[in-house]
């Protein structure tokens, strides 16, 4: 593409139009601005004069008053006025641009306003005592103060002469910013139209050549002349791709139907082993399934067995009822999945089962919070890593310990727990499991029982023994929620482990 495309073009001429225009009226806004606080400034000059011989013939008027009637109210009116002549007495300023006159009748009345004040207040100090000579001093003060407003009536005609030089200059120089401006915003619009004119017909060309073109091909005849333009912007490359997609769309005509019947094909093959899949997926599960069972009964019978060796008897109705029923639940052909609470009821069997072997040694708690054990999950989800936790955990660890067992939801997900105070495991051996369990082999090779390996020393290595392990389980569950199911495991050496199973809920109904 060009260094300077059509988009470039036009922003570029019409940015820099606007930063002219902008930029015009910016110089006249503050010329403008400045004017008027020149303006506002001298306005306010005069305003002061102005008051300050407003305030001084107002505290004559009422000196003159107070010398006839001496009222105590007066007194403090003329001390305020006082102090108000004072402030705009100081308030007054010669501005630069002001004649040497002006600055002179300034001062005089400064000074005389500082001549006039001590006498007119030592006079009212008189009048006040009822001295005989009062009225001599007032006049003498009142004489200064009418030389002090001839002062300011001379200044303010000399001030006000100053202004309407001042601006006259002003409004001539702020005609001249407004012809100036408009001349500005009247060339930077005649440019723009004119650009837009050029721009307009050098793209306008070879679009019109392009619709005839797209015009033809739409009516069926492919036999084309490449287009030519001479430009190097946006339209050129819209041209040659024109050209390209001319010369191609013959041939992509043709292919379409062979691309339509290779895309048939291909469904037809997809649909098949999505089909298949689907059936080797729930053959593999069945596999690992039946997997489980046996190992499991042997573990029982095992029990079984060395209770009878210590026992004269007594507890073999108990055991050999709790055998029944967890052998019923294994061999049970009601289906691949039962609740949660079907799994939990086994767990407790399972539990007290072991407890008559193991006595004080097995503390055990199995939970459920409401509405979850009516949830489906693949049989036998919790049971051999509860029995690990058995088998691995607590077995070795001369004082026992504690196994429990958890089910609840958290949101649209079912979360189980399983956790002992056994012996634990070393931090490698932890990072073995869980890379083991991180991608589980998706085919059948990774769930036989040739797979197996050497028993391993933690409570939740979730079926380690021969046949089953952690591999074992992440691909069961993968199998059955292949929308996803997290399995997390936590040990300590010497401390115990955890493992937590999150899977989609799925209640019985579903």
């Amino acid at each position: 593409m060009a260094r300077f495309g059509i988009r470039g073009k036009i922003l570029g001429f019409y940015g820099l139009t606007l930063a002219v225009v902008v930029a015009v009226e910016i110089l006249a806004q503050g010329a403008a601005v400045r004017a008027g606080l020149e303006f506002e400034g001298r306005l306010e000059r005069y305003h002061s004069i102005q008051g300050l011989r407003a305030a001084l013939g107002d505290f004559r008027s009422l000196a003159e008053q107070y010398m006839r009637e001496r009222l105590p109210e007066q007194e403090a009116q003329l001390e305020g006025s006082l102090l108000d002549i004072s402030g705009l007495a100081d308030g007054i300023v010669v501005l630069g641009d002001e004649s040497q006159d002006a600055y002179f009748e300034q001062r005089a009345a400064r000074r005389g306003i500082d001549a006039w004040a001590p006498l007119v207040r030592q006079s009212i100090q008189k009048r006040k005592e009822n001295r005989s000579d009062a009225y001599q001093s007032y006049l003498r003060a009142d004489r200064i103060a009418a030389y002090v407003d001839g002062y300011l009536g001379k200044l303010l005609s000399l001030t006000m002469a100053t202004g309407s030089a001042r601006y006259k200059d002003i409004a001539a120089r702020s005609a001249e910013n407004r012809r100036l401006a408009l001349a500005a915003i009247i060339g930077a619009g005649a440019l723009a139209l004119g650009f837009g004119a050029l721009f307009a017909s050098s793209i306008s060309a070879p679009v019109r050549r392009l619709a005839e073109a797209a015009d033809r091909i739409a009516a069926g005849d492919l036999d084309l002349e490449p287009i030519a333009v001479d430009t190097t912007d946006e339209v050129a490359v819209l041209a040659r791709g024109f050209n390209a997609m001319s010369a191609n769309i013959s041939a992509l005509i043709e292919g379409l139907k062979e691309k339509a019947e290779l895309e048939r094909l291909l469904h037809e093959e997809s649909l098949s082993r999505l089909t298949m899949g689907r059936a080797l997926r729930e053959a593999q599960f069945m596999n690992l399934q039946d997997q489980i069972r046996p190992h499991f009964l042997f573990n029982a019978l095992n029990t079984i067995a060395r209770s009878a060796l210590f026992e004269e008897a007594d507890e073999t109705e108990r055991l050999a009822r709790s055998l029944g029923k967890l052998m019923r639940y294994s061999l049970s052909q009601g289906g691949s999945f039962v609740t949660i609470g079907e799994e939990l009821a086994t767990l407790r069997e399972y539990l007290s089962f072991q407890c008559i072997r193991f006595g004080s040694r097995l503390a055990w708690e199995v939970r459920s919070e409401p509405g979850v054990e009516s949830i489906l999950i693949p049989r036998f989800t919790l049971q051999p890593i509860v029995e690990n936790a058995v088998r691995h955990g607590i077995e070795p660890k001369e004082v026992g310990g504690k196994v429990i067992a958890s089910a609840c939801l958290r949101g649209k997900r079912v979360r189980l727990v399983v956790a002992d105070s056994g012996m634990g495991m070393e931090h490698s051996l932890l990072e073995r499991i869980r890379q083991g369990i991180a991608a589980p082999p998706p085919g059948a090779s990774a769930m036989t029982s040739e797979g197996a390996g050497a028993e391993e020393p933690s409570a939740a290595m979730v079926g380690a023994g021969p046949g089953i392990g952690m591999a074992n389980l992440q691909t069961r569950l993968a199998f059955r929620y292949p929308e996803g199911v997290k399995i997390a495991i936590a040990s300590r050496a010497g401390r115990g482990t955890i493992v937590r199973i999150s899977l989609p809920g799925e209640d019985d109904g579903a």
